[in-house]
């Protein structure tokens, strides 16, 4: 092999392995260090290409030969480092990288993954303390900002102290925060915002998200479903909901609806999803636009002013779990404008195997009133929620011919549910609500073993023998409970008009 075929191979390799083509570029690697053992650059990215397939362990080996051959080389000390971190050799990737920038002080990505070592060991302060000297070499590259940021939220989620918070709040102030971060860092500062009583601030960085969210999914991806039946779900929803505003119940105006759109909408929603031809699925992408969002105008007080918060939070706290329903939470002006809200909003773009179809506060549904009423919650319910905050908030809207949410729980320490729909929709008063069993998920779970459908069944043999409480639906009735609880919908029989469709709200606390 002459040095120029090298050099030809190498640049090849390389244009594969930057367009995402790892496997035909370690092939090239591979080929290069059958007759030369001892080339850098192949060992070093054959090194690379093993760790990004999480073979971090045999990736060590060639970070060790490229290593002997170029000691001082930045690029590979950071590589090395990040496949000794994910190792939990945290002492040996820390010599790496301080090795690094002894070499270049100027190289930054260093200072970056130093941080995140210290990071995996839960060594925050040294983490800010790098991050800040990389800051100062480089003090355009965001990165440092948002890694400060995640730190300080990691330091604040974790003691809650307000001066953690007003750190970020400090950092978040001084930087510009605009449609190219990514949606969850947007709605990750938009709550910190939230925390810090800055609703107005928070309510505009939840806007940008919502932007963020509308992004349409490429035909690959819908040409590509094996299952396009919640696309049907998605399509019936958006023609209801349209039927619903034109019909001026709600009395919304100015709907950004064309005589043709509807039209395509209409015939698209008489398709059985496994009919769908190129042309409906590429109308279906357009969907993922929101239409109409304007905002719930009531005024505070959000919350009923006649409730007895003091026997609230002595039945919450004395009961084993913790579970405490609360009937007419809202005040009634409220409740109204809440129906209206979630009935007309276009936000309701995520649909779900069951029928059902979802918005979260980063899609759509944050609003200051709704902001505002989260924030009450914890002021009024000091004993139930403590120093706990808002991290995430959602609607569902179900189809009444399918149904509810599955058995799951979710991870956060008090999760406020919240019934919408009026009670003469409910054809059954039994049921139509939500069943929660007696029993947590072992601490040795991960999120997937209890928030995925995969899990079901899983789930339901772990609660058989458990207590639980079958909870019947009842409009403007909160059931406050600890969020780690096995919960489910309980089965749905409500009116099939639009109007009638069963909604409910969720508020994760922690």
């Amino acid at each position: 092999m002459k040095t120029l075929n090298l050099n030809k191979l190498l640049t090849k390799a390389l244009d594969c392995h930057k367009k995402g083509s790892i496997n035909e570029a370690d092939k090239i690697y591979l080929k290069i260090l059958t007759e030369y053992p001892n080339d850098f650059d192949s060992n070093h990215l054959h090194g690379v290409v093993l760790s990004q397939k999480k073979n971090y362990k045999s990736s060590i080996k060639y970070y060790e030969k490229a290593f002997s051959i170029k000691p001082k080389n930045c690029e590979l000390l950071n590589n090395y480092a990040i496949s000794l971190r994910n190792l939990d050799d945290y002492e040996q990737c820390e010599i790496m990288l301080k090795k690094a920038i002894s070499h270049e002080k100027s190289f930054t990505k260093s200072y970056l993954n130093l941080s995140n070592c210290y990071l995996a060991q839960e060594k925050y302060h040294d983490a800010l303390k790098v991050l800040k000297d990389g800051k100062k070499l480089d003090k355009e590259n965001i990165r440092f900002d948002q890694n400060i940021i995640g730190i300080y939220l990691q330091i604040y989620n974790k003691d809650k102290k307000s001066s953690d918070l007003n750190d970020c709040i400090e950092v978040l102030d001084s930087i510009h925060i605009n449609e190219s971060f990514d949606q969850k860092l947007i709605c990750n500062y938009a709550l910190a915002y939230l925390w810090n009583n800055n609703l107005d601030k928070a309510s505009s960085l939840f806007k940008i998200a919502e932007k963020k969210s509308q992004i349409p999914p490429n035909m690959k991806t819908l040409l590509d479903m094996k299952d396009r039946k919640v696309l049907e779900y998605l399509v019936k929803h958006e023609y209801e909901q349209i039927c619903h505003i034109d019909s001026d119940v709600d009395g919304i105006r100015n709907m950004k609806i064309t005589q043709d759109y509807f039209n395509t909408l209409e015939k698209v929603n008489k398709i059985d999803s496994k009919d769908y031809k190129e042309g409906d699925l590429n109308f279906i992408s357009t969907l993922h636009r929101i239409k109409y969002n304007k905002p719930v105008k009531t005024e505070p007080p959000y919350l009923n002013e006649n409730l007895d918060y003091k026997n609230i939070q002595s039945i919450y706290t004395s009961s084993q779990p913790e579970i405490c329903i609360v009937d007419d939470i809202l005040s009634q002006e409220f409740l109204s404008d809440l129906k209206i809200f979630f009935r007309c909003a276009n936000i309701f773009k995520r649909p779900y195997p069951r029928g059902y179809v979802g918005t979260f506060l980063g899609t759509g549904m944050a609003n200051k009133p709704i902001l505002q009423f989260s924030k009450d919650l914890t002021l009024k319910l000091p004993n139930i929620f403590n120093k706990y905050h808002l991290t995430q908030a959602w609607a569902f809207k179900y189809d009444s011919q399918q149904k509810g949410i599955g058995i799951h729980a979710d991870d956060a320490k008090v999760n406020v549910n919240l019934w919408l729909t009026s009670e003469n929709a409910n054809l059954d008063n039994h049921s139509g609500g939500m069943i929660i069993w007696k029993k947590k998920p072992n601490e040795t779970s991960n999120f997937s073993d209890y928030n995925s459908s995969i899990n079901s069944e899983k789930m339901l043999r772990d609660v058989s023998e458990s207590d639980y409480i079958r909870i019947p639906y009842k409009a403007n009735r909160a059931i406050i409970f600890n969020s780690k609880l096995y919960h489910a919908t309980d089965d749905i029989n409500f009116d099939n008009k639009y109007i009638n469709r069963r909604i409910n709200v969720t508020f994760l606390y922690s």
